[in-house]
């Protein structure tokens, strides 16, 4: 049996950038809402404003849409029962629409310039009132005076005639109950001059035509939508249910910018940040599982658990941190394939491949030396942008070295001199043309700092840095045993000799 109120979203940006956060959190909660009810996700171009939307904003907000795994049921490339989804290509369907206001008188032509409103603006503020956007002015035009301007030529708009009296309300599904006086509404533009819609009508007709149920958005467009009602009531329409979803900001309370870092979703993709994370920390923007729950959930749990009543009425910030946070989370709970297929175009980036005169204990080809790489790194694999520093060192000499760690543990004498005698107790005790696992070495560090009256760890720390460059890495002995004894040799007499 088909279910006689079915949920139908949509998410409807303009091509006029690249997908921001602020955008793809709400795509996001239409998406999940849709998943949840069982419903249809609709994704529809709002691009009528020609002199800003762009190709290339309408690829990127694809791409986007694809990178992050929100996938439309209806819209570009994707065809549907109420196309097109594309704005520009729906012209003919919104002078249809506009037609049947024009014949019952809700709405009428306004000839008024930029210039003729600037130039009243002027004189009401200047007699000490106050321009609320327009005044009226060409609603009051009777039949011979319309006549007269279409004769001349006059360019003209359309206005959608608003109440003068009562107030225009609805229940808000995040926000509650929602009120505007009627009298500080102003005639708005519906259709310009130029031909095309504005938004505030062609979103109204486009809500209407593809039987959209809920309109899920930002709060921004709150002021808007007491006008969009009055259209919805001017065609004798039944409106969707509205829900208003606070604002991002930033870490500082303010409205989420590029002053604050990153804000596109490509931004963020190429700082390594995975889908299944960017999904997990956008739903947590404005939303809460309740209760203890793990904030750190699959696609298919969020579904599971969404719910509009658990969207939060006040502003989410933003914080870079908890992302990253959540994205390590991740990527430790991925599959040893998952992470391998992550690593791999980064060791082809690098253009690194296993040299077989390593001799590395129980590796014979490229892959499972980065699969025992990757094993050996285990939960420190947790940053894809960090990823080849953490490897480099296995597969080149020329790796990343953190310069303030050399200075500290291996440019003083002392260490020098331990890494003399560390590489030499090692060529003395394990065969060079055999590769040693990671038992022999951790038997001649000890041995040697034994010998040298001294702790293991003063021969630890200066050997990780000659050998990784840095100061954290996996196990030093296992570390020892992928990079082979030769080159654990050459590295140490290397430092000692810097």
């Amino acid at each position: 049996m088909s279910n006689p109120n079915p949920v139908r979203v949509r998410f409807a940006p303009s091509p006029t950038g690249f997908l921001h956060v602020g955008g793809a959190r709400t795509a996001l909660f239409n998406w999940l809402y849709a998943r949840s009810q069982g419903g249809t996700f609709v994704l529809r171009i709002e691009d009528t404003d020609q002199e800003r939307s762009t190709e290339e904003s309408y690829a990127a907000i694809l791409r986007g849409m694809e990178w992050i795994g929100m996938d439309w049921d209806e819209g570009p490339h994707k065809g549907g029962d109420f196309g097109p989804y594309l704005q520009s290509e729906r012209l003919d369907i919104y002078r249809k629409h506009l037609a049947t206001l024009a014949e019952g008188g809700d709405a009428y032509k306004c000839f008024c310039t930029q210039d003729d409103l600037e130039a009243r603006e002027e004189e009401i503020k200047e007699e000490g009132g106050q321009w609320e956007g327009y005044d009226g002015f060409c609603r009051h035009l009777d039949a011979t005076e319309i006549a007269a301007k279409e004769a001349e030529g006059t360019p003209f708009a359309w206005r959608l005639r608003t109440p003068d009296e009562g107030s225009t309300f609805w229940y808000d599904i995040v926000l509650d109950k929602l009120e505007f006086q009627n009298e500080l509404l102003v005639d708005r533009v519906i259709f310009k001059a130029d031909g095309f819609p504005t938004y505030q009508f062609a979103v109204v007709v486009d809500d209407h035509d593809m039987g959209i149920s809920h309109v899920l958005r930002g709060d921004d467009h709150v002021s808007n939508t007491p006008f969009q009602l009055m259209i919805f009531a001017a065609m004798g329409w039944k409106p969707p249910k509205f829900g208003h979803m606070p604002m991002i900001l930033g870490p500082d309370k303010k409205r989420l910018s590029k002053r604050h870092g990153a804000t596109s979703i490509e931004e963020f993709q190429n700082q390594g940040i995975l889908p299944a994370a960017m999904t997990n920390y956008l739903a947590l923007l404005g939303w809460s599982p309740g209760g203890n729950a793990d904030e750190v959930m699959t696609r298919e749990a969020i579904i599971k658990k969404f719910s509009l009543k658990k969207v939060n009425s006040s502003p989410a910030a933003f914080d870079y941190d908890k992302l990253a946070h959540i994205n390590s989370e991740h990527i430790k709970r991925l599959s040893a394939d998952d992470r391998l297929d992550l690593a791999k175009p980064i060791v082809a980036k690098g253009g690194w491949s296993l040299d077989n005169d390593w001799l590395i204990n129980g590796v014979d080809n490229h892959e499972d030396y980065l699969v025992r790489i990757l094993g050996t790194l285990g939960n420190r694999f947790s940053n894809l942008v960090t990823l080849a520093e953490q490897i480099g060192f296995f597969f080149t000499e020329e790796h990343f070295v953190d310069q303030d760690a050399w200075n500290e543990n291996v440019a003083p004498e002392p260490a020098r001199a331990i890494l003399v005698a560390l590489s030499a107790s090692i060529e003395k005790n394990l065969d060079m043309d055999v590769a040693q696992p990671a038992s022999a070495f951790e038997e001649v560090v000890r041995t040697t700092a034994e010998g040298m009256g001294v702790k293991a760890g003063e021969l630890i720390h200066p050997a990780r840095v000659a050998l990784t460059g840095q100061t954290r890495s996996a196990g030093i002995f296992e570390v020892m045993e992928l990079v082979g004894a030769r080159r654990v040799v050459a590295r140490m007499k290397n430092a000692a000799n810097s």
